[in-house]
Protein backbone atom coordinates (compact mmCIF):
# COMPACT_ATOMS: atom_id res chain seq x y z
CA UNK A 1 0.00 0.00 0.00
CA UNK A 2 1.57 3.40 -0.68
CA UNK A 3 -0.07 6.75 -0.08
CA UNK A 4 0.44 10.03 -2.12
CA UNK A 5 -0.09 13.51 -0.81
CA UNK A 6 -1.70 16.74 -1.86
CA UNK A 7 -0.65 19.65 -0.22
CA UNK A 8 -3.37 22.57 0.39
CA UNK A 9 -3.05 25.66 2.28
CA UNK A 10 -5.99 26.74 3.82
CA UNK A 11 -7.35 30.17 4.96
CA UNK A 12 -9.13 31.70 7.62
CA UNK A 13 -12.63 33.19 8.95
CA UNK A 14 -11.58 35.20 11.75
CA UNK A 15 -12.05 39.08 13.14
CA UNK A 16 -10.09 41.63 11.99
CA UNK A 17 -8.75 45.27 12.79
CA UNK A 18 -11.79 47.00 11.13
CA UNK A 19 -8.97 49.68 9.27
CA UNK A 20 -6.93 46.90 7.54
CA UNK A 21 -8.38 45.64 4.24
CA UNK A 22 -7.00 42.47 4.51
CA UNK A 23 -8.65 38.99 2.31
CA UNK A 24 -10.02 36.45 4.99
CA UNK A 25 -10.11 33.07 3.32
CA UNK A 26 -12.32 30.09 5.45
CA UNK A 27 -10.86 27.67 8.22
CA UNK A 28 -10.26 27.11 11.67
CA UNK A 29 -6.75 27.62 12.73
CA UNK A 30 -4.85 28.18 16.13
CA UNK A 31 -4.43 31.58 17.50
CA UNK A 32 -1.14 31.66 16.48
CA UNK A 33 -1.90 31.69 12.92
CA UNK A 34 -5.07 33.93 13.84
CA UNK A 35 -2.10 36.37 14.72
CA UNK A 36 0.82 36.01 12.05
CA UNK A 37 0.31 38.32 8.98
CA UNK A 38 2.15 39.51 5.92
CA UNK A 39 3.05 42.97 5.25
CA UNK A 40 3.82 44.05 1.40
CA UNK A 41 5.46 47.21 1.00
CA UNK A 42 5.22 49.46 -2.24
CA UNK A 43 7.26 48.76 -5.10
CA UNK A 44 9.39 51.90 -5.07
CA UNK A 45 10.60 51.09 -1.67
CA UNK A 46 14.70 50.27 -1.64
CA UNK A 47 16.57 47.36 0.02
CA UNK A 48 18.00 50.43 2.62
CA UNK A 49 14.02 51.85 3.11
CA UNK A 50 12.58 47.95 3.90
CA UNK A 51 15.44 47.56 6.56
CA UNK A 52 14.21 50.67 7.95
CA UNK A 53 11.15 50.28 7.87
CA UNK A 54 11.61 46.43 9.66
CA UNK A 55 13.17 48.06 12.72
CA UNK A 56 11.00 50.82 12.67
CA UNK A 57 8.14 47.92 13.15
CA UNK A 58 9.98 46.27 15.47
CA UNK A 59 10.17 49.28 18.08
CA UNK A 60 6.40 49.67 17.03
CA UNK A 61 5.76 46.11 18.54
CA UNK A 62 7.70 46.78 21.29
CA UNK A 63 6.06 50.17 22.28
CA UNK A 64 2.72 48.93 22.36
CA UNK A 65 4.09 45.54 24.45
CA UNK A 66 5.53 47.97 26.98
CA UNK A 67 2.05 49.66 26.74
CA UNK A 68 0.39 46.37 27.91
CA UNK A 69 2.55 45.41 31.08
CA UNK A 70 2.52 49.16 32.45
CA UNK A 71 -1.68 48.76 32.16
CA UNK A 72 -1.21 44.67 33.27
CA UNK A 73 -2.76 43.69 30.39
CA UNK A 74 -0.14 41.35 29.37
CA UNK A 75 -1.17 37.60 29.44
CA UNK A 76 0.11 34.34 28.13
CA UNK A 77 2.96 34.50 25.11
CA UNK A 78 2.62 38.08 23.57
CA UNK A 79 3.18 38.54 19.78
CA UNK A 80 6.92 38.76 18.76
CA UNK A 81 6.88 40.86 15.77
CA UNK A 82 8.69 40.99 12.93
CA UNK A 83 10.00 37.31 11.98
CA UNK A 84 11.12 37.04 8.46
CA UNK A 85 11.75 39.62 5.75
CA UNK A 86 11.45 39.30 2.25
CA UNK A 87 13.46 40.85 -1.06
CA UNK A 88 12.65 39.58 -4.57
CA UNK A 89 13.05 42.01 -7.29
CA UNK A 90 10.44 45.16 -6.37
CA UNK A 91 8.74 42.66 -4.19
CA UNK A 92 9.60 44.07 -0.61
CA UNK A 93 7.79 42.58 2.57
CA UNK A 94 8.30 40.88 6.16
CA UNK A 95 5.90 38.74 8.11
CA UNK A 96 5.84 38.55 12.01
CA UNK A 97 3.22 37.91 14.61
CA UNK A 98 1.61 41.54 15.94
CA UNK A 99 -1.47 42.68 17.53
CA UNK A 100 -4.04 44.52 16.83
CA UNK A 101 -2.56 48.36 17.86
CA UNK A 102 1.04 47.41 16.76
CA UNK A 103 -0.94 45.95 13.07
CA UNK A 104 -2.80 49.17 12.37
CA UNK A 105 -0.03 51.59 13.13
CA UNK A 106 1.38 49.31 10.40
CA UNK A 107 -0.97 49.76 8.13
CA UNK A 108 -1.22 53.57 8.34
CA UNK A 109 2.45 53.54 7.02
CA UNK A 110 2.90 55.58 3.76
CA UNK A 111 5.07 52.64 2.70
CA UNK A 112 2.77 50.05 3.34
CA UNK A 113 1.02 48.44 0.07
CA UNK A 114 -1.16 45.70 1.77
CA UNK A 115 -1.45 43.06 4.47
CA UNK A 116 -2.73 39.79 4.08
CA UNK A 117 -3.54 37.38 6.95
CA UNK A 118 -0.62 34.25 6.57
CA UNK A 119 -2.80 30.90 6.11
CA UNK A 120 -2.14 27.63 7.28
CA UNK A 121 -0.95 24.67 5.93
CA UNK A 122 -2.86 21.30 6.05
CA UNK A 123 -2.57 18.18 4.13
CA UNK A 124 -5.20 15.54 2.65
CA UNK A 125 -3.65 11.87 1.65
CA UNK A 126 -5.23 9.32 -0.39
CA UNK A 127 -4.09 6.02 -1.10
CA UNK A 128 -3.34 3.47 -4.08
CA UNK A 129 -2.14 -0.05 -4.48
CA UNK A 130 -1.39 0.33 -7.75
CA UNK A 131 1.98 -0.36 -9.61
CA UNK A 132 2.00 0.91 -12.97
CA UNK A 133 4.54 3.37 -13.87
CA UNK A 134 4.64 4.88 -17.12
CA UNK A 135 5.57 9.23 -16.63
CA UNK A 136 9.21 9.08 -18.19
CA UNK A 137 7.70 6.87 -21.08
CA UNK A 138 4.84 9.24 -21.77
CA UNK A 139 7.34 12.68 -21.99
CA UNK A 140 9.55 10.76 -24.72
CA UNK A 141 7.89 8.72 -27.14
CA UNK A 142 5.07 10.49 -29.21
CA UNK A 143 1.33 9.06 -28.26
CA UNK A 144 0.96 7.43 -31.33
CA UNK A 145 3.87 4.85 -29.75
CA UNK A 146 2.18 4.77 -26.61
CA UNK A 147 1.74 2.27 -24.82
CA UNK A 148 2.29 -0.93 -27.32
CA UNK A 149 5.69 0.09 -28.70
CA UNK A 150 7.47 1.71 -25.82
CA UNK A 151 9.36 -1.34 -24.60
CA UNK A 152 10.00 0.48 -21.22
CA UNK A 153 12.52 2.55 -22.98
CA UNK A 154 13.12 5.95 -21.48
CA UNK A 155 14.85 8.02 -24.18
CA UNK A 156 16.41 11.04 -23.66
CA UNK A 157 20.20 12.68 -24.73
CA UNK A 158 23.21 11.96 -22.36
CA UNK A 159 23.46 15.33 -21.40
CA UNK A 160 20.54 14.80 -19.12
CA UNK A 161 20.52 18.08 -17.40
CA UNK A 162 24.10 18.15 -15.86
CA UNK A 163 24.70 21.36 -14.50
CA UNK A 164 21.33 22.51 -13.92
CA UNK A 165 19.47 23.13 -10.38
CA UNK A 166 16.28 22.37 -9.96
CA UNK A 167 15.13 24.31 -6.24
CA UNK A 168 12.61 21.67 -4.78
CA UNK A 169 10.53 24.27 -2.44
CA UNK A 170 8.32 21.38 -0.53
CA UNK A 171 8.73 19.52 2.43
CA UNK A 172 12.19 18.05 1.88
CA UNK A 173 14.53 16.01 0.02
CA UNK A 174 15.54 12.74 1.66
CA UNK A 175 19.05 13.54 0.04
CA UNK A 176 20.87 10.49 1.14
CA UNK A 177 18.88 8.36 -0.89
CA UNK A 178 21.13 6.72 -3.25
CA UNK A 179 19.10 7.08 -6.39
CA UNK A 180 20.28 10.55 -6.22
CA UNK A 181 23.92 9.64 -6.56
CA UNK A 182 24.82 12.84 -4.22
CA UNK A 183 23.05 15.33 -6.36
CA UNK A 184 20.93 16.38 -3.80
CA UNK A 185 21.98 18.47 -1.28
CA UNK A 186 20.31 20.70 1.86
CA UNK A 187 19.89 24.27 1.14
CA UNK A 188 17.37 25.97 3.58
CA UNK A 189 14.22 25.36 6.22
CA UNK A 190 12.03 28.16 6.34
CA UNK A 191 10.83 26.18 9.70
CA UNK A 192 14.08 26.21 11.13
CA UNK A 193 16.03 28.88 9.61
CA UNK A 194 19.15 28.62 11.70
CA UNK A 195 19.43 24.72 11.55
CA UNK A 196 22.07 23.76 8.44
CA UNK A 197 19.86 19.84 7.59
CA UNK A 198 16.74 18.57 7.71
CA UNK A 199 14.45 15.55 6.98
CA UNK A 200 11.77 15.00 4.59
CA UNK A 201 9.23 13.57 6.96
CA UNK A 202 6.30 12.60 4.88
CA UNK A 203 7.98 12.13 1.81
CA UNK A 204 5.82 14.60 -1.25
CA UNK A 205 9.27 16.36 -1.75
CA UNK A 206 11.63 13.46 -1.80
CA UNK A 207 9.18 12.09 -4.90
CA UNK A 208 9.09 15.41 -6.75
CA UNK A 209 12.76 15.58 -6.15
CA UNK A 210 12.91 11.92 -7.67
CA UNK A 211 10.73 12.57 -10.49
CA UNK A 212 13.05 15.36 -11.43
CA UNK A 213 16.76 13.87 -11.28
CA UNK A 214 16.70 10.71 -9.87
CA UNK A 215 18.93 7.92 -11.65
CA UNK A 216 16.23 5.40 -11.97
CA UNK A 217 12.93 7.70 -12.32
CA UNK A 218 14.17 11.35 -12.84
CA UNK A 219 13.56 13.36 -16.36
CA UNK A 220 17.11 15.06 -15.70
CA UNK A 221 18.92 12.36 -14.27
CA UNK A 222 21.96 14.46 -14.24
CA UNK A 223 20.90 17.64 -12.90
CA UNK A 224 21.37 18.94 -8.85
CA UNK A 225 18.20 19.01 -6.36
CA UNK A 226 18.12 21.97 -3.39
CA UNK A 227 16.08 21.23 -0.64
CA UNK A 228 14.09 23.68 0.48
CA UNK A 229 11.84 22.97 3.43
CA UNK A 230 8.64 24.87 3.85
CA UNK A 231 6.00 22.20 5.24
CA UNK A 232 6.95 19.38 8.49
CA UNK A 233 4.71 16.08 8.52
CA UNK A 234 4.90 16.97 12.35
CA UNK A 235 4.22 20.48 12.32
CA UNK A 236 2.38 21.06 9.61
CA UNK A 237 -0.87 22.77 10.81
CA UNK A 238 1.61 25.32 12.25
CA UNK A 239 3.23 26.04 8.65
CA UNK A 240 1.74 29.44 6.98
CA UNK A 241 2.02 30.99 3.74
CA UNK A 242 4.62 33.02 5.34
CA UNK A 243 6.83 29.53 5.55
CA UNK A 244 6.33 29.48 1.48
CA UNK A 245 6.77 32.98 0.86
CA UNK A 246 10.45 32.51 2.69
CA UNK A 247 10.84 29.59 0.95
CA UNK A 248 10.24 31.58 -2.48
CA UNK A 249 12.33 34.31 -1.07
CA UNK A 250 15.49 32.12 0.00
CA UNK A 251 15.55 30.43 -3.61
CA UNK A 252 14.81 32.78 -5.81
CA UNK A 253 17.26 35.07 -3.95
CA UNK A 254 20.03 31.78 -3.97
CA UNK A 255 20.11 31.45 -7.67
CA UNK A 256 20.05 35.19 -8.41
CA UNK A 257 23.20 35.51 -6.25
CA UNK A 258 24.86 32.56 -7.47
CA UNK A 259 23.93 33.13 -11.27
CA UNK A 260 21.99 30.14 -12.06
CA UNK A 261 19.06 32.36 -13.48
CA UNK A 262 19.93 30.47 -17.08
CA UNK A 263 20.66 27.00 -14.85
CA UNK A 264 17.84 26.70 -12.31
CA UNK A 265 14.07 26.24 -12.30
CA UNK A 266 12.00 26.26 -8.46
CA UNK A 267 9.87 23.41 -8.69
CA UNK A 268 6.26 24.16 -6.49
CA UNK A 269 4.28 21.22 -6.41
CA UNK A 270 1.60 22.59 -3.60
CA UNK A 271 -0.90 25.21 -3.43
CA UNK A 272 -2.26 27.73 -0.97
CA UNK A 273 -5.87 29.67 -0.77
CA UNK A 274 -5.14 33.40 -2.38
CA UNK A 275 -2.53 34.93 -1.63
CA UNK A 276 -1.72 38.22 -3.36
CA UNK A 277 1.74 38.38 -1.71
CA UNK A 278 2.67 34.89 -3.08
CA UNK A 279 1.65 35.73 -6.47
CA UNK A 280 3.61 38.99 -6.45
CA UNK A 281 6.59 37.12 -5.54
CA UNK A 282 6.69 34.47 -8.35
CA UNK A 283 5.78 37.31 -10.65
CA UNK A 284 9.01 39.22 -9.34
CA UNK A 285 11.38 36.08 -9.43
CA UNK A 286 10.49 35.74 -13.25
CA UNK A 287 11.75 39.54 -13.73
CA UNK A 288 14.92 38.64 -12.07
CA UNK A 289 15.14 35.43 -14.65
CA UNK A 290 14.09 33.03 -12.35
CA UNK A 291 11.46 30.10 -13.65
CA UNK A 292 8.69 28.44 -10.94
CA UNK A 293 6.88 25.53 -12.30
CA UNK A 294 3.34 25.17 -10.57
CA UNK A 295 0.79 22.12 -10.25
CA UNK A 296 -2.56 23.01 -11.40
CA UNK A 297 -4.05 21.76 -7.84
CA UNK A 298 -5.80 18.39 -7.27
CA UNK A 299 -9.91 20.35 -6.44
CA UNK A 300 -11.18 18.79 -10.24
CA UNK A 301 -12.40 22.52 -10.61
CA UNK A 302 -11.79 25.67 -13.14
CA UNK A 303 -8.25 27.04 -12.07
CA UNK A 304 -10.29 30.51 -12.01
CA UNK A 305 -13.18 29.14 -9.88
CA UNK A 306 -10.95 27.91 -7.29
CA UNK A 307 -8.64 30.77 -6.92
CA UNK A 308 -5.93 29.37 -5.54
CA UNK A 309 -1.95 30.96 -5.57
CA UNK A 310 0.49 30.56 -6.77
CA UNK A 311 -1.21 28.65 -9.69
CA UNK A 312 -2.85 32.34 -10.42
CA UNK A 313 0.30 33.91 -10.62
CA UNK A 314 0.57 35.61 -13.94
CA UNK A 315 3.93 34.32 -14.17
CA UNK A 316 3.87 30.64 -12.95
CA UNK A 317 3.85 28.03 -15.91
CA UNK A 318 0.68 25.69 -14.80
CA UNK A 319 0.89 22.07 -15.40
CA UNK A 320 -2.13 19.64 -15.06
CA UNK A 321 -2.00 16.27 -15.15
CA UNK A 322 -3.27 13.51 -17.12
CA UNK A 323 -3.31 9.31 -16.70
CA UNK A 324 -1.90 7.28 -18.90
CA UNK A 325 -5.13 6.49 -21.13
CA UNK A 326 -4.06 9.93 -22.49
CA UNK A 327 -7.18 11.95 -20.23
CA UNK A 328 -7.05 14.65 -17.64
CA UNK A 329 -6.24 12.61 -14.42
CA UNK A 330 -9.47 12.52 -12.47
CA UNK A 331 -10.26 10.18 -9.35
CA UNK A 332 -13.68 11.29 -8.62
CA UNK A 333 -15.62 14.14 -8.83
CA UNK A 334 -13.62 16.26 -6.21
CA UNK A 335 -9.93 14.81 -6.96
CA UNK A 336 -8.44 15.36 -9.83
CA UNK A 337 -6.66 17.38 -11.97
CA UNK A 338 -7.83 21.45 -12.18
CA UNK A 339 -8.21 22.36 -15.51
CA UNK A 340 -9.01 25.64 -17.50
CA UNK A 341 -7.30 28.41 -19.43
CA UNK A 342 -5.00 29.04 -16.60
CA UNK A 343 -2.67 25.64 -17.21
CA UNK A 344 -0.06 26.24 -19.41
CA UNK A 345 0.59 22.16 -20.11
CA UNK A 346 -0.54 18.66 -19.55
CA UNK A 347 2.02 15.95 -18.14
CA UNK A 348 2.26 12.29 -16.41
CA UNK A 349 0.92 12.60 -13.09
CA UNK A 350 -1.17 9.61 -12.34
CA UNK A 351 0.83 6.77 -10.85
CA UNK A 352 3.87 7.92 -10.85
CA UNK A 353 6.99 5.64 -9.37
CA UNK A 354 9.55 7.80 -7.76
CA UNK A 355 11.66 7.48 -4.63
CA UNK A 356 10.32 7.26 -0.88
CA UNK A 357 11.19 7.41 2.38
CA UNK A 358 10.13 4.65 3.92
CA UNK A 359 14.33 3.27 4.62
CA UNK A 360 16.94 6.15 4.42
CA UNK A 361 18.81 4.51 1.32
CA UNK A 362 16.86 2.90 -1.56
CA UNK A 363 12.66 3.54 -0.91
CA UNK A 364 10.35 4.14 -3.94
CA UNK A 365 6.68 5.69 -3.41
CA UNK A 366 3.67 5.94 -5.92
CA UNK A 367 1.69 8.57 -5.92
CA UNK A 368 -0.78 10.59 -8.34
CA UNK A 369 -1.77 14.08 -8.81
CA UNK A 370 -0.76 17.39 -10.35
CA UNK A 371 2.35 17.39 -7.67
CA UNK A 372 3.77 14.57 -9.68
CA UNK A 373 2.96 16.20 -12.90
CA UNK A 374 4.43 19.46 -12.37
CA UNK A 375 8.43 17.73 -11.59
CA UNK A 376 7.89 16.31 -15.02
CA UNK A 377 7.88 19.56 -16.32
CA UNK A 378 10.59 20.89 -14.01
CA UNK A 379 12.83 18.09 -15.64
CA UNK A 380 12.21 18.99 -18.92
CA UNK A 381 13.25 22.59 -18.25
CA UNK A 382 16.70 21.28 -16.77
CA UNK A 383 17.07 18.65 -19.59
CA UNK A 384 16.44 21.49 -22.60
CA UNK A 385 18.46 23.99 -21.10
CA UNK A 386 21.36 21.96 -21.05
CA UNK A 387 20.82 20.45 -24.37
CA UNK A 388 19.85 23.29 -26.00
CA UNK A 389 21.23 25.88 -24.38
CA UNK A 390 18.05 27.93 -22.96
CA UNK A 391 18.74 31.14 -21.10
CA UNK A 392 15.86 33.23 -20.09
CA UNK A 393 12.00 31.48 -18.27
CA UNK A 394 10.36 33.26 -21.57
CA UNK A 395 13.23 30.64 -23.85
CA UNK A 396 12.34 27.59 -21.76
CA UNK A 397 8.50 28.21 -21.91
CA UNK A 398 8.22 28.81 -25.32
CA UNK A 399 10.09 25.94 -26.45
CA UNK A 400 8.38 23.83 -23.91
CA UNK A 401 5.33 24.93 -26.05
CA UNK A 402 6.66 24.65 -29.27
CA UNK A 403 7.87 20.98 -29.34
CA UNK A 404 4.95 19.64 -26.73
CA UNK A 405 2.61 17.04 -28.77
CA UNK A 406 -0.80 19.03 -29.97
CA UNK A 407 -3.80 17.20 -30.17
CA UNK A 408 -3.26 13.99 -28.61
CA UNK A 409 -5.11 14.39 -25.73
CA UNK A 410 -9.04 13.33 -24.91
CA UNK A 411 -9.93 16.93 -25.24
CA UNK A 412 -13.49 16.50 -23.75
CA UNK A 413 -11.66 15.56 -20.74
CA UNK A 414 -9.47 18.56 -20.85
CA UNK A 415 -12.05 21.19 -20.04
CA UNK A 416 -10.79 24.35 -21.42
CA UNK A 417 -7.07 22.81 -20.80
CA UNK A 418 -4.36 23.43 -23.03
CA UNK A 419 -4.20 19.88 -25.68
CA UNK A 420 -0.09 20.12 -25.15
CA UNK A 421 1.54 17.08 -23.86
CA UNK A 422 4.86 17.68 -22.65
CA UNK A 423 7.64 16.27 -24.60
CA UNK A 424 11.55 16.00 -24.32
CA UNK A 425 11.12 16.02 -27.88
CA UNK A 426 13.10 13.10 -28.65
CA UNK A 427 12.91 11.97 -32.59
CA UNK A 428 12.41 15.70 -33.96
Amino acid sequence: MHIFINLYFLGLLVPLVSSIPIDQPQTQASEKVERDYIIVLKNNISKRELLSHTVWAREINARFLRKRQDSGLVQGIEPAGVKKVFDIYKFKAYSGTFDSETLNEINRHKQVDYIEKASPIFLNEFKTDLTDEWGLLGISHKVSQFPTELNGTYRYDDSAGEGMFAYVVDSGVNIAHKDFEGRAEIGYDALHPDSKTHNDTHGHGTHTAGTIASKTYGVAKKARVISVKVIDRVEYKRNTSADLLDGINWAANDIVKKNRQNFAVINLSMAISYSRAINDAIDNAYKMGVLSIVAAGNNNMDIREENSSPTIASKAFVVGAIGANNRRWVDNDRIGSNYGDMVDIMAPGENIMSLGIENNIDATSLKSGTSMAAPHVAGLACYLRRLEGLKSPEEVTSRLLQIAQKDVLDGESLKGSPNLLAYNGNGL
